[in-house]
């Protein structure tokens, strides 16, 4: 039985991810800066997701005041256009 609390097991998507082995071959290492670059990228991200979610806003949340703020842009010049 799954433990649900595994960070490792997600509850949902509940379906197993295939383990692949890595492709044969050389695999070049990342110099210091392309790592600190996404290190950076990643912390950046994280940042951002904290301001959003401490707004209140989720993904879905962003989409859909997104939607809202074009469709009012929408209706202003719509009615700017038939005012004259």
């Amino acid at each position: 039985m799954d433990d649900l609390n595994d960070p490792r097991i997600s509850a949902y998507k509940p379906q197993r991810r295939l383990l692949l082995p890595a492709p044969p071959g050389y695999r070049p290492k990342r110099s210091a800066a392309q790592r600190k670059q996404a290190h950076e990228r990643q912390a950046r991200t994280a940042a951002r997701i904290a301001r959003f979610h401490l707004v209140g806003f989720t993904d879905a949340g962003l989409i859909v005041v997104g939607c809202l703020v074009v469709a009012a842009v929408v209706v202003m010049v719509v009615l700017l256009a038939s005012h004259r």
